[in-house]
């Protein structure tokens, strides 16, 4: 199990071609019984299975008590060792709530139709995809724009052929260039009729803003009314996050004001919410407060549906912390440490308040030591093994 994965990580990229006799620095064991220990090479007297030669490279300092194991480069890569540094990190008082990450409705823009025909192609058809601003939308087949683009062409030209530009033709030309606006074409759209000299009936349509697609109601060759909702975007930049409180957890955050929120994803990135909305319903029997919490999202990173953790903030503090996995939960609470280059130091801690992710360090440990975040198991596994070789007699 974890010795012999331990064994096979740490010795498995050692040079083939070694001398096959130990050391003072080595020993044979057994990979399925690591209890077995000779100076020698041969066979397990429990499995037959060929003993293996391993490095010591103990490595221990005087003074030390011998907490100390030296593990290269190559190795930790092999063992996945991750490292982290001790460092302040909010931890809260009391326990989070699980959220979801919802839609704004203040942040949803419906795109309506601004005249009556038929959808002659749709860029966009399924929700989900992010937009551009200025970006294509739909087509539309509308014998209105047609008509009222072939009215202003018709005003336009009499205003350039008259010799006196009277103040009612600029007024006529003015209202029917505003028509076409109304019927939503761009600055663009009306300089091109001007150039050519020619309308059509086919219009495309862009985004607005920038956003989310929501939803979409239409398909191609359907008929629309003027005023029909085609497209729904939504802008991210602001979400909210919904949470649901049973009656034992009120206490403490329901009257909360602020939260904190962490995404599982990226629990290094802290953001801060505002109560909105508050209120007691029941469901299924049970009475249940349902919070809304707005939380600026100007980096787009929490995504609808997201599950995320909810804190009140005045129950969060500023502590020394490292990862969760950091920490071995033996006999007693101990972490291992870069002492120094390749070599880990194990250490004693005491830990005070937790989440999730973090746990706070209250003694043992000083800001800036750096841990081993992951393979700490690896490690210890690794040490015992080390530690104890010297110690067992030859079989």
């Amino acid at each position: 199990s974890t010795a012999l994965i331990t064994i096979f990580i740490f010795t498995g990229c050692k040079n083939g071609h070694e001398n096959h006799e130990a050391t003072s620095d080595s020993y044979y064991t057994c990979p399925m019984h690591p209890s077995v220990v000779s100076s020698t090479p041969g066979a397990c007297p429990v499995c037959n299975m060929s003993l293996i030669k391993v490095e010591k490279k103990e490595n221990l300092h005087a003074g030390q008590q011998g907490n100390f194991i030296t593990i290269d480069k190559r190795q930790q890569e092999l063992a996945g060792i991750k490292t982290d540094t001790v460092k302040p990190r909010n931890i809260a008082s009391t326990s989070s709530i699980i959220g979801t990450v919802t839609i704004d409705e203040d942040q949803v823009k419906t795109i309506s139709s601004r005249v009556k025909g038929r959808i002659d192609k749709l860029f966009i058809k399924t929700t989900g995809v992010y937009l551009k601003n200025r970006s294509p939308l739909y087509s539309i087949y509308s014998e209105q724009i047609q008509a009222d683009g072939k009215e202003y062409l018709s005003l336009l030209q009499k205003s350039k052929t008259v010799s006196t530009t009277t103040k009612l033709t600029n007024e006529l030309v003015s209202a029917a260039k505003n028509k076409l606006f109304l019927w939503g074409l761009t600055e663009k759209q009306i300089s091109e009729i001007e150039t050519s000299g020619k309308t059509s009936p086919l219009i495309t349509f862009y985004s607005p803003e920038s956003g989310y697609v929501t939803e979409v109601n239409i398909t191609e060759g359907m008929y629309v009314d003027e005023g029909s909702s085609l497209i729904k975007i939504t802008s991210l930049n602001q979400v909210w996050v919904e949470a649901q409180l049973y009656s034992n957890e009120i206490s403490g955050i329901a009257e909360s004001k602020i939260f904190q929120i962490f995404s599982e994803s990226n629990p290094e990135e802290v953001y801060k919410g505002i109560l909105v909305y508050s209120n007691p319903i029941v469901e299924e029997g049970k009475r249940i407060h349902l919070l809304k919490i707005r939380v600026n999202n100007s980096g787009g990173k929490l995504i609808p549906g997201t599950l995320v953790s909810v804190i009140p903030e005045k129950s969060i503090a500023n502590v020394l912390a490292v990862p969760k996995s950091a920490v071995l939960l033996e006999k007693m609470k101990t972490v291992w440490v870069l002492a120094h280059d390749n070599t880990f130091e194990q250490r004693m801690v005491e830990t005070g308040a937790e989440n999730k992710f973090w746990i706070e360090i209250t003694s043992g440990l000083k800001l800036g030591d750096i841990v081993v975040a992951e393979g700490a198991y690896l490690i210890s596994s690794e040490f015992i093994l080390k530690s104890g070789a010297g110690q067992r007699h030859d079989h």
